[in-house]
């Protein structure tokens, strides 16, 4: 499984063309404004909360994000300041209803997105990155190549920066996968042992073909907590068309699946076949879709997320009301309500990474 693409530096973008490279230091000027409203609003935050009495992990959290939100634009790569928001609030859902479970990203580069996940760990918990890092043969879209030294040593960095001095050197906190994530969609033994327990955040952001992006649903499908949430990137992003098509290529895969396990062929047939979407979806929800379905709750700052169906009503619920009572204007409030996948969603603002960078 391959990486995300690398960071669009103006540099690079010289080469392409003058355009290019005003965009790019553009997208470079505005990211740095948004890291440090982030980092200065989560810090107002942090110290409104410390008068209200909050749990010492919703305040742990804020105080590790908030140092996050500047640190972080010190790291190669690409990530919207503003799912810090987004990431606390998740936490929050799962400390309320009590879901304990490892975290996990496919497609950590150098770490930018990967980092925020291992900073809401709890104790007890494990991270598993996975990559191919140099191993570039399954990168068949070119979409970045990640550095291994480079990851661990950013790793390190921001325990460093963000946690108070780092993590227990006696807790085994971190695995990395090094390999094609594709491999682990037909034997996930590996990520179970990394893992230790169902993922209860699972961050998607290696190869962007339609292929391995549904081979990537997968695997985040079958090692879920049954209250997880999986965060797809770029599913919006009009320069990788194969995430959304690779997103819904998924869905019709488990919805026949669902449907030729229930009903006989003779009966398929005469109700039109599991090709049909409408009757698949039917077939699919009465018939083990709630076990193993992912249905989409919010959209934002590049990202959908998706949740099994029994508990997606009451992510929606939460993030259609996320900070409205502060009307902030940089965007932390959920901008509207619109139908994906035949579901509302909550939607937040887009953010500028696909909006300046594209392709490069």
């Amino acid at each position: 499984r391959t990486p995300r693409r690398g960071h669009a530096s103006a540099a690079r973008c010289v080469d392409a063309s003058p355009k290019d490279a005003k965009r790019a230091a553009a997208a470079a000027r505005r990211m740095e404004a948004d890291a440090k409203t982030t980092a200065a609003e989560l810090e107002a935050r942090r110290a409104s909360a410390e008068s209200a009495s909050p749990s010492p992990r919703a305040l742990r959290n804020l105080t590790r994000l908030s140092a996050y939100a500047t640190h972080g634009d010190s790291i190669k790569g690409f990530f919207e300041p503003g799912l810090l928001r987004l990431y606390l609030e998740l936490d929050a859902v799962h400390e309320s209803r009590g879901v304990r479970g490892a975290l996990v990203e496919i497609g950590v580069f150098h770490g930018k997105s990967f980092m925020p996940l291992a900073l809401l760990r709890q104790p007890g918990e494990r991270c598993v990155a996975i990559d191919c890092f140099e191993d570039q043969s399954a990168n068949t879209d070119r979409s970045g190549e990640g550095d291994a030294v480079a990851f661990r040593k950013n790793v390190d960095a921001t325990m460093r920066a963000c946690c108070d001095g780092g993590c227990d050197a006696r807790e085994d906190w971190l695995a990395v996968l090094e390999t094609d994530s594709r491999l682990l969609a037909d034997d996930a033994s590996p990520l179970r042992a990394a893992a230790g327990s169902p993922v209860r955040l699972f961050s998607i952001d290696g190869c962007h073909t339609a292929e391995a992006t549904a081979a990537d649903l997968r695997v985040a499908s079958n090692a879920m907590h049954p209250e997880g949430v999986v965060v797809l990137d770029d599913a919006f992003n009009p320069d990788w068309p194969g995430v959304v098509t690779g997103l819904f290529d998924w869905r019709q895969d488990v919805l026949e699946t669902l449907a030729k396990k229930t009903f006989a062929a003779n009966d398929v047939s005469r109700r039109g076949g599991p090709n049909d979407t409408l009757v698949a979806d039917g077939i699919g929800v009465s018939s083990g879709w709630n076990d193993v379905g992912l249905e989409p709750f919010a959209i934002g700052f590049g990202k959908v997320f998706l949740c099994r169906p029994a508990v997606r009503d009451a992510y929606f619920a939460r993030f259609k009301r996320v900070d409205e009572e502060r009307g902030d204007a940089f965007g932390a409030a959920a901008r509207k309500t619109a139908e994906f996948m035949r579901r509302p969603c909550a939607v937040f603002r887009h953010g500028w990474i696909s909006t300046f960078h594209g392709n490069e």
